[in-house]
């Protein structure tokens, strides 16, 4: 599993001092923190680049705001009195600053140092629901915010981002052990685990404990996508075209690189094909189909929306490229389309798995 085995990266604060404050928010003498849990560690929001964040209390729980420093450590306390919900955290230089107060990194729990539901805000442009611990630190003038969460909640809250929740149930249960699979095979930050972008996961708010979202993780707690004894970072994609690819199809294998399962056919894509096509500028180079590092390079170049798949052909009219694809995304593990069309037509979240990771079985991380 990838739960942080070592450091605590909240750790408690020494002696906490009374202190008033011009803005209202609570400054309050308060017991220390118990040691945090274990966690799963996102980085958020850094597409924004914020200078400034706003933290409030999303809850009924009372949120608790402590700088990490050796001694004498500021608590601000959040609760739902007017007045006292919100804080802003501005960067200057590698330090974070709440009016006066500056420290190099700021810890937010509830009080007993368990995750609290908190909202965080890139003030004017997008604001996040996070069931988790935060950490907020700050590098050359740009924040960074690491929200750390249980696994199960990070599950749901991806699920939540990567499904409809009118979905079939057994293919959220077939995405949530995906996710869990992805989640517990690796680490691919080195401050976080994972970011929230599609680099690693997209994060949601975490979906309410009655939605069948949450059902579906409930429902296969723990579970994971298992090769040779360990999770398997299981990746998908959201159309496939018809058959799925192995990461040697679409160029991102390297050397050394264990990923036992190989591309099948998908029977749902086949009998539902979606068709997409767009045009892009003659000056540039059309890209390599199947090459998976090239699409996002010109994605980026031409934006996400001229080559949404890897399958795709590419013919020049005099004017431009043509480009005619069947798939959306990599195309690599399991084909969401086709998970979807599966459990409406009767099949289990095993059968799926099985379909689109051959040479895995399921493990529990228990």
């Amino acid at each position: 599993m990838i739960l942080r085995p070592a450091s605590n990266p909240f750790p408690r604060p020494h002696l906490i001092p009374s202190f008033r404050w011009m803005l209202s928010i609570f400054l309050l003498s308060a017991p220390l923190m118990a040691p945090a849990q274990q966690d799963v560690r996102f980085g958020v929001l850094g597409l924004f680049h914020p200078h400034e964040l706003q933290l409030e209390q999303a809850g009924a729980q009372v949120l608790t705001v402590v700088a990490n420093t050796p001694v004498h450590s500021p608590l601000f306390v959040l609760s739902g009195d007017p007045g006292h919900r919100q804080l802003l955290f501005r960067a200057e230089g590698d330090r974070v600053h709440i009016g006066s107060f500056s420290a190099g990194s700021w810890v937010a729990t509830s009080r007993d140092g368990s995750p609290v539901l908190l909202r965080l805000t890139v003030p004017g442009k997008f604001h996040r629901d996070y069931l988790a611990r935060l950490v907020i630190t700050a590098r050359k003038g740009e924040l960074v915010a690491v929200v750390g969460m249980n696994i199960e909640t990070a599950v749901a809250s991806i699920v939540a981002a990567e499904m409809e929740e009118s979905a079939p149930i057994e293919a959220l249960k077939a995405q949530a052990v995906v996710t869990r699979s992805f989640l517990a095979a690796s680490v691919r930050h080195q401050d976080f685990d994972f970011c929230d972008t599609t680099h690693c996961q997209f994060l949601k708010s975490p979906p309410p404990a009655t939605s069948r979202v949450a059902s579906a993780v409930l429902t296969t707690q723990d579970l994971v996508i298992g090769y040779g004894g360990k999770p398997l970072a299981a990746m998908y994609s959201s159309r496939c075209g018809g058959h799925t690819r192995g990461l040697h199809d679409v160029g991102m294998q390297t050397a050394g690189d264990d990923y036992p399962y190989y591309g099948v056919l998908c029977a749902w894509c086949r009998r539902h094909p979606v068709v997409w096509h767009s045009q892009v500028d003659k000056s540039n180079r059309a890209p390599e189909p199947q090459n998976e590092q090239e699409r996002i390079s010109a994605a980026r170049q031409w934006g996400w929306g001229a080559i949404p798949g890897s399958d795709f052909t590419a013919s020049h009219d005099g004017s431009g490229w043509l480009l005619e694809g069947h798939s959306v995304g990599h195309g690599v593990g399991m084909c969401q389309h086709g998970a979807i069309g599966m459990a409406q037509s009767g099949v289990n979240f095993r059968e799926i798995l099985a379909l689109y990771y051959p040479n895995t079985n399921l493990i529990s991380l228990r």
